[in-house]
């Protein structure tokens, strides 16, 4: 006798896996089948033959309770290959409008700081020590904080540990709105560490969900981390006259980090879904990499350096330039305006490297490139820094664009995810103790000379090295870091 799978009313709707035809048989089966095949299997009186005892009964209950919690909120999988394919764009959308959403938050309490920074001393009466600190306490932080990311995403998952980072951003976001001192701090180390994990996690999150659209993916989070900046320098002092204080001004940045979780925690099905297929694919998952293994790696090593000295030339020019272009005689809303300009001309850089990176067999000429206009940018500000200061705007922001192309860079060289959270975790972390030695170098010598030349001239240095170093990283030569029988030393052809 043959018995029809299907619910009355709905043929065809859902796949169903042939039936067992004995009890360990169809316990084995239930892991296949989807919660409903389970309820249908189980009302099929042909399909089992007679239980021997209440325990194997329980078991099957238990099994399709724990089979129906896993897939808790998940979409159920159409059988129509149209509609599978429908529903995996639609969640691929969904991830990706996560994946934006969240890159567009991690740097607005970051860039909103350095125009605030005059504000926040005269309101809170800061002294010379706390000013100096605050532009460099995001690097430190990053530098401590980063490393973690790796090791909560291989214990609870990319997505899972980028969900958490930005709860926490949005509870530093809300701190930092509390107009004292320990707030402003506090505050910040907990905004901090939220954008430290996001910065680790968003390379390994774009080589998970999109491993063939690593540049194009890379390009668009990048562009939209541009824009987050572009606004919140652009608005940072207007906005804190509107709410009545710099304080107030940079706790409001927890509103549009709110939004980021939300919209991240709602592709979670989807997410787990992907997750699932790629486990059920059988595909072979590589190996952890410790990240004391890559200090073997001239190719760790080296991403590093140039992760880090980029990251240093960024933040000093995210925590500086308005304090350098208020003390020639340009007003607060102006320097940030210069500083929005930046932004904004990094911004479909931001978009367009990645995407050109990826497509060429070596980044070494691209990475020079950006790293002679970066200096360019400086030597500008030490010959007119109010009258050309749109113009060395104009070239620090296309010089910005080195960031994004580390960021290409560190998912091709990765290799695998793994391989990606790896080389993410080990050069940021070791990159931001590098990068922390900039603003402090440049605050504590413009202060101590009176004058931000020398100050200037040494960015011109570091800009220079970083796109030296970073052409090396972006030589096909060195390949792409794996990991092999545990050897994540291992290196093959980059292949890109």
């Amino acid at each position: 006798m043959t018995i029809s799978l299907d619910r009355p009313g709905t043929p065809g709707k859902h796949r169903r896996t042939p039936a067992a035809h004995g009890p360990r048989e169809h316990v084995k089966a239930l892991g296949t089948l989807e919660p409903l095949d389970t309820v249908d299997s189980l009302n099929t009186v042909d399909t089992l033959e007679p239980l021997d005892t209440l325990d194997t009964l329980d078991t099957l209950d238990a099994l399709q309770a724990l089979d129906t919690l896993e897939r808790l909120g998940e979409p159920t999988e159409p059988a129509d290959p149209g509609e599978r394919q429908q529903q995996h764009l639609a969640g691929g959308a969904l991830i990706l409008a996560g994946i934006i959403l969240v890159a567009a938050n991690l740097r607005l309490g970051v860039s909103s700081t350095g125009p605030l920074l005059d504000q926040l001393r005269d309101r809170l009466h800061l002294g010379a020590g706390v000013v100096t600190l605050l532009p460099t306490l995001w690097v430190v932080i990053f530098a401590f904080a980063g490393p973690a990311g790796s090791w909560l995403a291989r214990r609870h998952g990319a997505g899972s540990v980028l969900a958490a980072s930005l709860a926490v951003l949005v509870a530093g976001s809300a701190v930092r709105g509390i107009p004292d001192v320990p707030g402003l701090l506090a505050g910040s180390v907990l905004a901090g560490t939220g954008i430290a994990l996001g910065n680790v996690l968003l390379p390994v999150v774009v080589r998970t969900y999109f491993p063939h659209r690593i540049g194009a993916v890379t390009g668009i989070y990048s562009t939209m981390i541009a824009l987050g900046s572009t606004v919140a320098a652009g608005i940072a002092v207007p906005l804190s006259n509107t709410l009545g204080g710099p304080s107030t001004g940079l706790g409001f940045w927890a509103i549009p980090a709110l939004a980021g979780l939300a919209l991240w925690m709602v592709s979670h099905p989807h997410r787990r879904r992907h997750d699932r297929t790629v486990a059920a694919s059988g595909a072979a998952r590589q190996a952890h990499i410790p990240l004391k293994s890559l200090a073997k790696s001239k190719l760790a090593w080296a991403m590093t350096v140039a992760f880090g000295l980029q990251s240093m030339s960024g933040y000093v020019v995210m925590g500086w330039i308005p304090t350098v272009l208020h003390d020639h005689g340009m007003s607060s809303a102006a320097a940030g305006t210069v500083l929005s300009v930046t932004f904004a001309v990094n911004a479909p850089l931001s978009f367009i490297v990645p995407l050109t990176a990826a497509r060429l067999r070596s980044q070494r000429f691209l990475a020079l490139v950006l790293g002679v206009v970066f200096g360019l940018g400086f030597v500008t500000l030490i010959i007119a820094p109010v009258s050309l200061a749109y113009l060395a705007a104009a070239l620090i922001g296309v010089g910005m664009a080195a960031f994004p192309l580390v960021l290409t860079m560190i998912g091709l060289r990765g290799g695998t995810p793994e391989g990606t959270a790896a080389l993410s975790a080990f050069s940021q972390s070791a990159g931001y103790l590098i990068a922390a030695m900039g603003p402090i170098m440049f605050g504590v010598l413009g202060h101590a000379l009176h004058s931000w030349t020398v100050p200037l001239a040494v960015m011109v240095a570091v800009v220079l090295v970083q796109g030296v170093v970073a052409a090396y990283v972006g030589s096909p030569k060195r390949g792409t870091l794996i990991s092999d029988s545990g050897d994540s030393g291992s290196m093959t052809p980059a292949g890109n």
